[in-house]
């Protein structure tokens, strides 16, 4: 898809504007919403070099990539800001990724199915609450930069929601240990 949006800006055809901002889309809706994409790969012996950091690595970059190669003044395909939607759909699949190396390396050595779990396990919830919070300041810092006031809220609500999580849940078991 990326590569795609990179000949379009050689041989300006609309079609592969379109098909390339479709592949890119495709890409994330197979590794974002098919649950058997978490029992594909048992746990490896690296926990954060692994399989899922590939896949949705390059997936997460190729958006990036194709958000800004999607340039104005040609940005838009069929009425849809394809700059702005692949950039939104890399950040949720980079959070995604976050979730998932987190599960993962906190996942019982030679299980075969990745669980997202929030109680338990003390260490693991700090580490999504630390994964979370570094994650927010990254989207409100890259907000910041980029002048994108939304990138800045979204970065500050998923801040928001982190704290509560702090607060609400983590302390909470902390004093039950």
């Amino acid at each position: 898809g990326a590569a795609l949006l990179w000949l379009f800006g050689r041989l300006p055809h609309p079609g592969l504007r379109l098909a390339g901002g479709a592949l890119l889309v495709a890409a994330l809706v197979r590794l974002a919403m098919n649950p058997a994409v978490l029992t594909y790969q048992p746990r490896a012996a690296a926990p954060i070099l692994n399989w899922y950091l590939y896949a949705y690595g390059i997936v997460t970059a190729c958006l990036f990539a194709g958000a800004w190669l999607a340039r104005p003044p040609h940005e838009r395909v069929a009425g849809v800001n394809l700059r702005a939607l692949l950039a939104s759909l890399g950040v949720v699949l980079g959070f995604l990724l976050l979730n998932i190396e987190i599960a993962d390396y906190f996942m019982a050595e030679g299980s075969r199915r990745l669980v997202f779990e929030f109680r338990g396990n003390f260490g693991r919830d700090m580490a999504y609450s630390l994964g979370w919070a570094l994650y927010a300041l990254t989207l409100l810092g890259a907000g910041i930069g980029a002048r994108v006031p939304l990138l800045r809220y979204a970065g500050m609500g998923l801040l928001g929601v982190t704290l509560l999580k702090l607060f609400f849940h983590d302390l909470f078991q902390l004093g039950k240990h």
